[in-house]
C-alpha cells in the first residue's frame, strides 16, 4: 500500500514569497512558516484591494480632494457646493482677493455647505419615512418635494398659538405695536396729468367715484384701488404722496401728484392717530410670528438630534478657493 506523499513548503525570503511559493516536491519539514506568511499576505492584499475598490464606489470615482463633506457614506462634492454658491446673489467674484475678502468667500462657502448638509439630513429622513425612493435621490424636483413633506411632518407636532398666548405677548411687547399716524385711502394712478385733472373735477362734482374708476377698462387708468381694511403710514408711500397727506382732510380729493409711477389722485377715508395699534388688528400677525418661531425652534432641535445620529465629516481645507 502506497502512503500519501507529505506536502512540504519552501521557506522563502519576503521578496520571493508569494502564493505561488507552495512546493509539492518532497523536501525536509520546516516550510510551515512560509505557508502562514503566504496565507496572511494573500488576505492582507485582498483586504487592501477591496478597500480601494469600495473607496472608489463610495465616492463615485470622485477624487478625495473633490469631496468637501461626507454624511454617513454620502459625499458632498466641490461641484455641488459651487453650484449652491452660484445661487447666492451676495457672493462677489474677486480678481485678487485680500485676506478679508478670502475670509468672506470662506464664510459663504461654510454657510452654503451647512445648508447642503441640512438638506442631505432631511433627504435621509425622507428615505427613512418612505417619502423618497432611492431611485429618485438624484431627481431635484422629487427631492425638493420630499424635503417639503418632511418639514410638514415636523411642523405637525407644533401647536398653533392660542388667543390667550397672543394677547399675553401683545401686553408684554406693547412697544412693538405702536405706530405713526395711519391712513385709509382711496387711490387712482393715471398716465397723464391732463386726465388726472379731468377725473378730479368729475370726482368733486359727483359725476364719478373711485368705484366707477375701478370698473373702467382703459389703459389711461393704471391703477384704481379701494382698501377699506389696510391702514398705511407715510413711510409706506411714495415721497410725493406722503408730503401732501398731512394737508388733506377726510374725503378731500388731492390735486394730481406726480411720481415716477404716474399721476396720483388720493382721497383720505379715515385717519388713525399715532399710538398703540389695537390688539384685534395685530392678533393674526402675532400668532403667525409666534408659530413661525416655534416651527424654527422645533426644526433646530430636530437638526441638532439628527446631527448626533449621523456621522458628519467636513474637510475644511477643501473649501479654499470656492
Amino acid at each position: 500500500m502506497t502512503l500519501p506523499v507529505k506536502l512540504s513548503y519552501r521557506k522563502l525570503l519576503w521578496p520571493e514569497a508569494g502564493v505561488s511559493g507552495i512546493n509539492l516536491n518532497q523536501e525536509p519539514a520546516g516550510g510551515e512558516t512560509f505557508l502562514w506568511k503566504s496565507i496572511t499576505s494573500y488576505f492582507l492584499c485582498s483586504i487592501i484591494f477591496l478597500t480601494l475598490i469600495s473607496s472608489l464606489l463610495f465616492c463615485g470615482c470622485t477624487s478625495p480632494l473633490d469631496v468637501v463633506a461626507i454624511i454617513d457614506d454620502e459625499p458632498i462634492t466641490r461641484d455641488q457646493l459651487k453650484t449652491r454658491l452660484n445661487t447666492y446673489d451676495e457672493k462677489a467674484v474677486f480678481a485678487a482677493a485680500t485676506d478679508s475678502e478670502t475670509q468672506t468667500q470662506f464664510t459663504n462657502a461654510e454657510a452654503a455647505l451647512t445648508q447642503l448638509i441640512n438638506e442631505r439630513l432631511l433627504l435621509i429622513e425622507a428615505r427613512k419615512l418612505k417619502l423618497l425612493a432611492d431611485s429618485d435621490r438624484d431627481d431635484p424636483g422629487k427631492c425638493k418635494q420630499a424635503i417639503r413633506k418632511v418639514l410638514i411632518r415636523l411642523g405637525e407636532k407644533v401647536s398653533f398659538p392660542s388667543y390667550q398666548e397672543a394677547f399675553t405677548y401683545y401686553n408684554q411687547h406693547r412697544n412693538k405695536f405702536s405706530s405713526k399716524t395711519r391712513y385709509q385711502l382711496e387711490h387712482l394712478l393715471l398716465k397723464s396729468e391732463n386726465l388726472a385733472w379731468e377725473l378730479k373735477e368729475q370726482l368733486e362734482n359727483g359725476e364719478l367715484s373711485i368705484a366707477d374708476a375701478t370698473r373702467r377698462q382703459t389703459p389711461d387708468i393704471q391703477s384704481a384701488k379701494i382698501d377699506n381694511q389696510h391702514l398705511i403710514t407715510v413711510d409706506e408711500m411714495p415721497v410725493g404722496v406722503a408730503a401732501i397727506l398731512p394737508d388733506l382732510k377726510i374725503n378731500q380729493i388731492s390735486p394730481p401728484i406726480a411720481t415716477p409711477y404716474g399721476y396720483h389722485l388720493i382721497i383720505i377715508k379715515k385717519i388713525v392717530p399715532a399710538g398703540n395699534i389695537p390688539f384685534p388688528e395685530v392678533e393674526n400677525k402675532i400668532k403667525d410670528s409666534l408659530f413661525s418661531e416655534r416651527l424654527k425652534k422645533n426644526y433646530q432641535n430636530w437638526l441638532e438630534l439628527s446631527r448626533k445620529q449621523h456621522t458628519i465629516k467636513i474637510y475644511h481645507k477643501h473649501l479654499s478657493g470656492l
